[in-house]
């Protein structure tokens, strides 16, 4: 019998934004960012205390220990290096370090181009504080500006409105100032996000080929050596632009792939699993994209969304214990449950799953 997939999958609806007013303080003295939501003033946001979607929250969570304490809060603080899974559907820059900057600024001019960056625009455009279209080293660091470019536009307007108020924003009051051209006292996603720039001024493949040479190298790659190695389909340690372009691996390749973009599953809560009817193979990638609400009790503030409680609440007796209870998990036949979560995620199907 074929494997299969079992998913949840909801339909999200969150709380609206609460109190107005800055959210956010990264100033001279040493305040915290996110103090005014650090209700008992200890120095640490949880989730209950967070005042925005559960997506921001997680972008903000670098080490995903459901709090927000330490670096994460410490004004112009920036998240230690990390190895991203390459996501063409997503590309957010995460590692805005010296070392990232030096490796975009591929002519070493000191300066990273738009025609060099090949990350979302919305990053690009809230870190080019001079508007001409290149980010020169102090801009990309930002140490001295608190913008919260990691966050996206859709990740703020937490009411859904199509605005940023004051009481949504995370960054600096500076940054909100500078922001808002208008000085409407709410920002547009024309000045967070900027109007009609493209992703990419060249294709990715021309992007990522420095040197030009017709291949890219684990040099020129800016992701995991997991993610290169799975689009590595001859395994001759470079990329050709077929496989950069593959969603499948060699152990695929010939093969359908599992699922259709766009495919929904809509899960009753009442039920244990839900079978998705998706086929899959040992090393197929699985992507989910989760949304929604269910109510986990006859409390009606007992609610997960696909990350979980929303009172970050853990059921010892569940699934997958380690995260929020209510959580949207999967598995593959009868293998262990996985947490996916809210966010688009991409899981390799494992050779060592029990297959039904």
């Amino acid at each position: 019998m074929r494997p299969q997939v079992f998913v949840a999958a909801l339909a999200l609806a969150l709380p609206l934004a609460g109190d107005p007013g800055f959210v956010a303080t990264a100033d001279a003295q040493g305040r915290i960012r996110f103090a005014a939501m650090d209700v008992n003033n200890d120095g640490r946001i949880t989730r209950e205390e967070w005042r925005g979607s559960a997506r921001s929250f997680q972008v903000h969570d670098w080490n995903g220990d459901g709090v927000l304490s330490g670096n994460e809060v410490r004004a112009g603080a920036r998240r230690t290096r990390v190895e991203d899974d390459f996501d063409p559907d997503s590309l957010v820059l995460r590692d805005w370090s010296a070392e990232r900057f030096r490796s975009l600024d591929r002519n070493r001019d000191g300066r990273v181009t738009r025609s060099e960056w090949f990350y979302d625009a919305e990053g690009f455009y809230r870190a080019d504080r001079n508007r001409d279209d290149a980010l020169t080293r102090a801009e990309f660091l930002g140490s001295n500006v608190d913008d919260d470019r990691e966050d996206a536009f859709a990740d703020i307007d937490h009411d859904r409105n199509g605005r940023i108020e004051a009481g949504e924003w995370h960054g600096s009051r500076e940054s909100f100032e500078w922001l808002d051209r208008n000085n409407d006292r709410v920002l547009s996603r024309a000045e967070v996000a900027g109007e009609s720039l493209p992703r990419h001024d060249s294709d990715l493949f021309g992007s990522l080929d420095s040197n030009r040479n017709n291949v890219i190298d684990r040099g020129e790659w800016q992701w995991s050596r997991t993610s290169f190695n799975g689009r590595d389909r001859n395994n001759d340690d470079v990329l050709s632009r077929e496989e950069l372009g593959a969603t499948t691996t060699p152990a695929t390749a010939g093969q359908d792939t599992a699922g259709t973009s766009g495919q929904a599953i809509v899960v009753d809560a009442r039920e244990r699993w839900t079978d998705t009817g998706i086929v899959v193979r040992r090393g197929d990638t699985l992507s989910f994209d989760a949304d929604g609400t269910v109510r986990m009790s006859s409390n009606p503030n007992d609610t997960a969304a696909p990350t979980g409680s929303a009172s970050w609440r853990r059921a010892p007796n569940s699934p997958v214990s380690s995260h929020p209870a209510g959580g949207l998990i999967a598995r593959i036949g009868n293998s262990a449950p996985v947490y996916v979560g809210d966010r688009t995620t991409r899981l390799r199907a494992p050779s060592g799953c029990s297959w039904a």
